[in-house]
C-alpha cells in the first residue's frame, strides 16, 4: 500500500464519520490510516534509510496507526481502553528507547522490537474482536486481518535475520526476503481497509432498518429517559441470565439502536462498558441470593452460573470488586449476621 492509497482510504473513512459523527471509532480508523500514510511516505520517499529521524518518524507513525486501529475496535464493541491505551504506550515506546540509546551493534534489536510493538498492539486488537463478535462473517473476517498483519510483523524481521544474518536498516529494506513480506502486509492493509468498509456499511444498514420511517411518516423521537426505561424493563425479565447475550443481541430485543444503546449505557447510565453494565444486573442476583437462607446449601458456582456468569474467576474477580470480599466470605457473613440477629 502505497501513501496515496492510505490517504484515499483515510479521506474515505472521514467521510464516512461525517454521516455518522457519533461513531467516534471511524473517526479512529480515518486517524489510523492517516497515520499509516505519514509513515509510509516517510519510510519510502521522503526520508532516506541513512537518516536517524527514518527510523523515529517511521515507527512513531506506525505505532500510532496500530494503536488507533485497536482503539476503534473496541470502541465499536464497547470495551473499555484504558489498560489497552498503557499497554500500546508501553510496546510502542520501548523500540524508541532502545533506538536513542542504541549503537550500531543493537540494529538488530532495535527493529525486532519495533516489529514486535507493531504485533503486541494488532494481537490485542484481534484478541477483542474475537470477544466482540456478533457471529457475522466479516467480522470473523476483520478477527483474520488482524492476526494476519501481526504475524507479519513478527516473522518479516526474523525471517532477515535468519536468511542474511543481520538486519541493518539500508540493507533490510533492500531484502528481498523484506520486500516479499511487504507485500503480504500491504495487501493485509488493503483488505482491513475494505473490510473495516464493508462493516462499518453492515452498521449502518443494520441500524437504521430498525426504526423503517414510512415515507410521509413524521418519525417520533424518543427520549433518553424513555429508551432507559425500556431497557430496565427488558432487563427486568432475567435477560441478563443468558450466557451469550450481547449488546447487539440486547439492541434487538430492545428495538434501541446499537450505537444509541452503547451511548446510553456508558454515558447516560453511568457504566465503563456493556460488560460492566450486564455483570451489575449478575452480581445483584448472585448477591440477593447469598444473603437468602433459602440458598445457604447452594454452591456459590451454581448461584453464578445461573445468573449469567461464564467463568468463576471472572466471577470471583468482578464480585470482590464490587463487594470488597469474596463470595464465600460474603455469605459466612450473612448467616453471621442472621445468626447473631
Amino acid at each position: 500500500m502505497n501513501p496515496l492509497f492510505a490517504l484515499i482510504f483515510s479521506i474515505s473513512f472521514f467521510g464516512f464519520w461525517l454521516v455518522q459523527k457519533d461513531k467516534t471509532h471511524v473517526l479512529g480508523v480515518s486517524a489510523a490510516y492517516l497515520a499509516f500514510a505519514c509513515g509510509i511516505f516517510i519510510s519510502n520517499i521522503a526520508i532516506t534509510t541513512q537518516s536517524a529521524w527514518h527510523v523515529l518518524g517511521t515507527h512513531v507513525f506506525y505505532s500510532m496507526a496500530c494503536f488507533a486501529l485497536v482503539w476503534s475496535v473496541c470502541k465499536r464493541a464497547g470495551q473499555e481502553v484504558d489498560k489497552l491505551f498503557s499497554i500500546a504506550v508501553l510496546a510502542g515506546v520501548a523500540p524508541i528507547l532502545i533506538w536513542i540509546h542504541s549503537i550500531s551493534g543493537l540494529a538488530n534489536m532495535r527493529i525486532i522490537l519495533a516489529n514486535a510493538a507493531y504485533a503486541v498492539i494488532l494481537f490485542m486488537g484481534a484478541a477483542r474482536l474475537w470477544h466482540s463478535r456478533h457471529h457475522h462473517p466479516l467480522e470473523y473476517l476483520l478477527f483474520i486481518v488482524f492476526g494476519l498483519m501481526a504475524l507479519q510483523f513478527l516473522v518479516r524481521p526474523f525471517t532477515v535475520l535468519a536468511f542474511e544474518g543481520e538486519l541493518l536498516n539500508s540493507d533490510y529494506r533492500n531484502s528481498i526476503y523484506y520486500l516479499s513480506l511487504n507485500v503480504i502486509l500491504a495487501l493485509a492493509a488493503l483488505l482491513l481497509a475494505i473490510s473495516m468498509i464493508a462493516v462499518f456499511g453492515m452498521d449502518y444498514v443494520r441500524e437504521n432498518s430498525r426504526t423503517p420511517n414510512k415515507a410521509g411518516t413524521k418519525k417520533t423521537e424518543v427520549s433518553d429517559e424513555e429508551k432507559i426505561a425500556r431497557l430496565k424493563s427488558i432487563m427486568e425479565t432475567n435477560i441478563h441470565r443468558e450466557h451469550d447475550l450481547d449488546v447487539s443481541t440486547l439492541a434487538d430485543k430492545s428495538g434501541i439502536h446499537e450505537y444509541q444503546l452503547r451511548s446510553l449505557i456508558n454515558q447516560s447510565m453511568g457504566y465503563r462498558n456493556f460488560r460492566e453494565f450486564l455483570n451489575s444486573y449478575r452480581l445483584k442476583e448472585v448477591q440477593s441470593a447469598l444473603s437468602d437462607p433459602m440458598f445457604d446449601a447452594a454452591p456459590i458456582t451454581t448461584i453464578a452460573f445461573d445468573s449469567g456468569f461464564n467463568s468463576i474467576p471472572s466471577f470471583n474477580r468482578v464480585f470482590k470488586a464490587e463487594f470488597g470480599v469474596a463470595p464465600t466470605e460474603y455469605r459466612d457473613r450473612q448467616i453471621a449476621t442472621r445468626q447473631t440477629a
